[in-house]
């Protein structure tokens, strides 16, 4: 089934110059099945979002709409694009040793990308690669830095602070470790307090902060990414998204928490009637959000509200296919899954 129309509340359809702007990128399927003795591939691959780089250099002096990485789910190349036109910037292909069906993340610059590999040959200890994302076509994929450790055996999410200085990794066996990745020093590993594995691990957007988010926790601890200790333990959060300027946590039902005392503070503008927040431009001026329940078509919404005031710039149906989605940096366009295996770029609003 294809999905439904994007378009703003009330009906209007989205003018001619921003439908022809709709970029629908496909993977790139292998030619022919791929079968081993455990599993059967059949293309076509479904393209997913890696991730988003909103520090990463612009191609164009004063320009400011990042990187985007996708691949196919099981394909070794990962390509950058410029996260508002869609345009390829660069590829990497994976080295062999990768395991495909673990994400790749992306550091936030666009610079580097960090692998889960096959353990160790001799020792079965876990290995995570970070590769430069600036190879050339020609160059067999080499590691700027390799982590091998038996705690990393099991790892299944990967995520770089926004500074690019430390690399998490989540773990089937229900914990989360931080990392320093360029010194290959283990910083610090969390375990569950609910037994589940992580479901995500955020960093604060100014880097000072980890907290990893477990399946079934009922409470979410912060703590230090530069030594690892314990910051403070937020009770009755057991999920939430940072707030742009890293003081405070958006929570379950609407909620917002400051995190210097755990107090819950009245909600923002841009809170009112949503379900959950998708992300937050880079400059924080601009925020995708969830709104809340359905239309009398059963259709959920988008909107695309400026932060300050809650006001809507730009909403649409929700087009989305189970994979990551996201806001591109400069806070125009919605990235994410067309429904069908490829990603859509979809233009919300213009830039301020």
């Amino acid at each position: 089934m294809k999905p439904s129309p994007c378009a703003r509340p009330g009906g209007a359809a989205l003018t001619g110059r921003r439908v022809r702007s709709l970029l629908v990128l496909f993977a790139l399927a292998p030619a022919h099945a791929q079968t081993t003795a455990s599993e059967r591939r059949v293309p076509p691959d479904p393209l997913v979002v890696v991730g988003v780089a909103p520090a990463a250099l612009p191609v164009t002096p004063g320009a400011s709409s990042g990187l985007v990485a996708v691949r196919g789910r099981y394909s070794a190349q990962v390509r950058l694009l410029d996260a508002a036109t869609g345009e390829s910037r660069r590829s990497v292909m994976l080295p062999p040793e990768a395991l495909l069906d673990v994400p790749p993340a992306l550091s936030h610059d666009g610079r580097w990308l960090a692998v889960v590999l096959t353990p160790d040959p001799l020792t079965r200890a876990g290995r995570v690669g970070v590769l430069s994302t600036y190879q050339t076509s020609a160059s067999a994929p080499t590691f700027q830095k390799l982590l091998v450790a038996g705690g990393l055996t099991g790892t299944t999410s990967l995520a770089f602070s926004p500074d690019g200085t430390r690399l998490a990794a989540g773990n089937r066996n229900g914990y989360a470790q931080l990392w320093d990745w360029t010194a290959a020093r283990r910083v610090t590993t969390v375990t569950s307090q609910s037994g589940g594995e992580p479901t995500a691990l955020p960093f604060s957007p100014d880097s000072r902060l980890f907290a990893p988010l477990f399946r079934g926790q009922t409470k979410t601890r912060l703590f230090e990414s530069g030594t690892g200790a314990l910051r403070t333990t937020l009770n009755g959060v057991g999920y939430g998204t940072f707030t742009p300027d890293s003081a405070g946590m958006l929570a379950s039902r609407g909620r917002l928490i400051r995190l210097s005392d755990g107090k819950e503070l009245p909600p923002p503008p841009y809170l009112a009637g949503t379900s959950g927040v998708i992300g937050f431009s880079a400059d924080g001026s601009r925020v995708l959000v969830r709104r809340a329940g359905v239309d009398v078509q059963g259709r959920e919404w988008l909107e695309l509200r400026e932060v300050a005031t809650g006001r809507t710039l730009g909403a649409i149906t929700r087009v989305w296919d189970g994979w990551p989605e996201a806001l591109s940096p400069d806070g125009t366009t919605w990235i994410g899954g067309d429904g069908e295996g490829g990603v859509r770029l979809l233009p919300l609003a213009p830039p301020q």
